[in-house]
């Protein structure tokens, strides 16, 4: 009894603490065709969230509070970013402001900290469908961004153009400018 105990209990364990494993599934072109939702968004703002339901959009302020309160900084914490929608460009999302989670490291999504506050991206972007746990304030009603593949590009108003990687093999990615109104004639 005490061996199946064991058993089942390091089986648990040990599932919960993989970290994603994914081959890499392409350029933001090769996404994009099958993707269900593209938005060109506006990153509003990070937030970071606590275990306890605190959201705070000052990271100083959210470190501060975890060694205030003695959080783990790597369990029951999160991160997401709100952004607006400049343009759907295919899916069916109503609202105009969103909020995009980060990852936990297990469930193969992109991190959100890259994105900077001000800057326009193109996202392929999808309302992650699972059981608990979910990562501290996520609702079902938001969003993810895949973490195995090309799924955003920045946007540049200047000169109507997007920066990424856009096209190309794994093995001869290389960052580039692009014409947007090309990309959207490809993935429309």
């Amino acid at each position: 009894m005490k061996k199946l105990l064991l058993t089942t209990l390091t089986t648990l364990f040990t599932s919960l603490i993989f970290a994603c494993s994914c081959e890499y599934g392409g350029n933001f072109l090769h996404v994009a065709k099958n993707s269900e939702t593209i938005v060109k968004a506006k990153i509003i703002e990070h937030v970071y969230h606590t275990k306890d339901g605190k959201r705070y959009t000052d990271h100083n302020e959210f470190v501060a509070s975890q060694i205030y309160n003695n959080f783990d900084p790597h369990y029951g914490t999160g991160e997401s970013i709100k952004i607006e929608i400049l343009e759907l460009i295919r899916g069916t999302e109503k609202r105009k402001v969103i909020e995009i989670f980060s990852t936990d490291g297990a469930d193969c999504r992109a991190s959100t900290g890259g994105f900077e506050k001000g800057k326009i991206y193109i996202m392929s972007i999808y309302q992650p469908k699972r059981p608990e746990p979910k990562l501290p304030n996520e609702t079902d009603s938001d969003y993810a961004i895949g973490g195995c593949s090309e799924n955003w590009v920045e946007y540049l108003p200047e000169t109507n153009e997007i920066f990424g990687l856009i096209k190309g093999k794994s093995y001869r990615r290389k960052a580039r400018e692009y014409s947007y109104d090309k990309l959207i004639k490809k993935i429309t």
